[in-house]
């Protein structure tokens, strides 16, 4: 029940973002040409003993290029998640070298927070702190926050593992199917 609270204290923040952080679009944009793009979201199992975290990178023909999902075990605020689910993917995409140049998030706290880093401390400002130090291993990215509908086939990832799960540029039948079902709608 902790959870739910916070996910609702999070989420209706009467903070309006900057436009340049909202991407107001319906329905899942591939990024640019030669740019790939990361969808990263973190989900709670209804105990909310289990969280998993996970990232989708695509190219500008909607492909998937590769995918990591993993789970946490612990007891973290909604936003602390989120976070952690950026800063371990991107941690991850660095490791195997995979230069992304466009992060999405439906975390608005989190965007605006990566975007506008204030010096405040704690758990929640730590793994700000260790998102903007891993984009900037990066030649060029950014950090968006888009609405919750276009991040669904990430956050429908995240919720299907129980172990570590990573595909590099071939992928599986349920990842295909989570991501052909979100462009059709």
């Amino acid at each position: 029940m902790v959870y739910l609270h916070e996910f609702r204290i999070t989420n209706s923040s009467p903070a309006k973002p900057s436009q340049n952080l909202l991407v107001n679009n319906q329905s899942l944009q591939p990024p640019p040409t030669d740019k790939l793009k990361l969808n990263v979201d973190a989900a709670l199992d209804n105990d909310g003993q289990i969280m998993g975290t996970g990232g989708i990178v695509r190219n500008s023909c909607d492909q998937v290029i590769v995918a990591i999902s993993k789970p946490i075990k612990g007891r973290f605020s909604v936003k602390e998640i989120e976070a952690k689910a950026i800063s371990y993917c991107l941690q991850w995409l660095g490791d195997i070298n995979c230069e992304v140049h466009l992060i999405e998030t439906y975390a608005l706290i989190v965007s605006q927070s990566v975007n506008n880093p204030q010096q405040y401390y704690g758990r929640f400002h730590d793994l700000i702190r260790h998102i903007i130090y891993h984009m900037s291993s990066f030649s060029s990215v950014s950090l968006n926050y888009v609405c919750r509908s276009t991040n669904s086939a990430a956050h429908k990832f995240v919720l299907r593992v129980d172990t570590v799960i990573v595909w590099r540029i071939v992928y599986p039948n349920p990842i295909e199917a989570i991501v052909t079902n979100e462009l059709v709608h």
